[in-house]
Formats: structure tokens, sequence, C-alpha cells
């Protein structure tokens, strides 16, 4: 029987290196044996799957690491996975799936309304609830737009040039300035965390030591803040950066 990694537990080596399309999956399920079965399915897939038991597990296990995508009931003995989620959206970096046997159509806008990715009531045939994360993680992993320009607010990045202006005037980056800022361009105004920019400016995982994405969020910051009204990089403590307007006082 597969056995569950609880949060507190250190992950092993085999887990900590992603293999290429392995995806990190948070589980929030009371039901142990529902539980088990989710793990088996997911472990099959070559995914890697924290499991959390209840809402202080949980909170536990989202400040432990990243995920790629979370799996959340909504009933639990201790907590409301809405209240949850309302809680913590602001600081979750990917994307959540309710899976409850709450089925009324109230619930499942609540869940939507309050920021869930979607919604998939109990009992979900496992092929459907694969094809729903995958569908998922394809948006969320594969940010890079259709188009050769990107505009978000005053900002305008041009993929062909390289070049980046705010309010027509032109950004003095380097070329790793420029990279830094096409994600943040990608993914206006979401929160991402400190592993997901490592792993798409380094190509490798955080090992929870190296600060060069600290110090390059820093430079460009310096140089997007020395244009007033234009776009900042806002810091939530210990989750990440996102890119925001600015606005200055009227």
């Amino acid at each position: 029987m597969t056995s569950l990694q609880h949060p507190a537990n250190k992950p092993s080596t085999a887990e900590t290196e992603r293999a290429p399309g392995k995806y990190r999956i948070l589980l929030l399920e009371d039901d142990e044996q529902l539980a088990e079965l989710i793990v088996r399915f997911l472990s099959e897939r070559h995914c890697s799957v924290t499991y959390a038991a209840n809402g202080r597990e949980f909170m536990k296990a989202v400040h432990h690491k990243d995920y790629d995508l979370i799996i959340a009931d909504v009933v639990l003995p201790d907590a409301s996975g809405f209240k949850l989620l309302e809680q913590f959206r602001s600081q979750l970096s990917c994307p959540l799936i309710f899976l409850s046997a709450l089925s009324s159509v109230d619930d499942q806008v609540t869940g939507l309304q309050l920021g869930a990715n979607d919604y998939l009531v109990k009992p979900v045939d496992p092929h459907l609830l694969w094809a729903k994360i995958e569908a998922q993680l394809r948006t969320t992993q594969s940010p890079m737009p259709a188009t050769a320009s990107m505009k978000f607010g005053p900002l305008s990045v041009d993929l062909v040039s390289r070049q980046a202006l705010v309010h027509d005037q032109l950004l003095p980056l380097t070329t790793n300035e420029f990279d830094l800022l096409q994600i943040f361009a990608e993914q206006p105004a979401r929160l991402l965390s400190r592993e997901y920019l490592f792993r798409r400016v380094i190509g490798r995982e955080f090992d929870g030591l190296d600060r060069v994405i600290d110090m390059r969020v820093s430079r460009l910051r310096k140089k997007l803040d020395a244009i007033a009204d234009g776009v900042a990089i806002q810091s939530i403590r210990g989750r990440g950066y996102s890119l925001n307007t600015v606005h200055g006082a009227p």
C-alpha cells in the first residue's frame, strides 16, 4: 500500500530531484483511504504527492515547499477548504482544484468565486481528475504568449527586439534582467514564488540557499522604480514576488 508523505517529513533525494514532466502536488483530504487511492494513482503518473489530512497540516505544508498544483477537500475536521483558500489564495502561486462531496451549484460557484481553478464533485473518475490536472498545468507551465509583444499597464515588452518600455521610456536592461521581466510580464499581478522563478531562470530546483533570484529581482526593481507611475515588483515575505502597476498620490 502506498505510504503517504506527511508534510512534516523531509522529502527524500529521489523526491526532490524532479524528473521531466513530474508534478509536485499537495493533496488536502481527511479521508485517508481515498487519499491513499489518489496518491497511488498520481504516483503512477510520476507525481510527487504531499498529503495533508486537515487544515493545520495544510498550513504547514504550504510553507514547507513549493507546489505545481493543490487538490483540496472542502469539509475538513478542523477547517473549511473555502476558508483556507480565502486565507491563502494571495500566497499561492499554483492552481487549486476543489474535490468535494458538496455537490450543490451554490457550493461549486462559491469555490470558483473564491479563486479555485476548478471544482470536482466526489466521486470522480480518476482519469477525469488527471485530465483536469494536466489541463491546469498545461496553462500554468506554458505561459509563453502567442504574440511577439506583451503589455501590462504602461509596460510594453517586445520579445523580438528584446526591449522593454514604460510610458514609452526605454528600460536599460541586461539580458538577465530582460529574461526576468519577461517572466513577470507573462503573468502580471500574479504571485511568483522564488522556487518558480529559480526554475524558470536557472533551469534547476532551488536549493533554499542560492540568492541569485533575489539579487536579480533587486536590480530589476530599481530600474522599474526609476520611472514614476509605472510598474513595480512587490514582494510578499517568504512567498515570492509579483509585478503590479503603481500610481502616484493624487
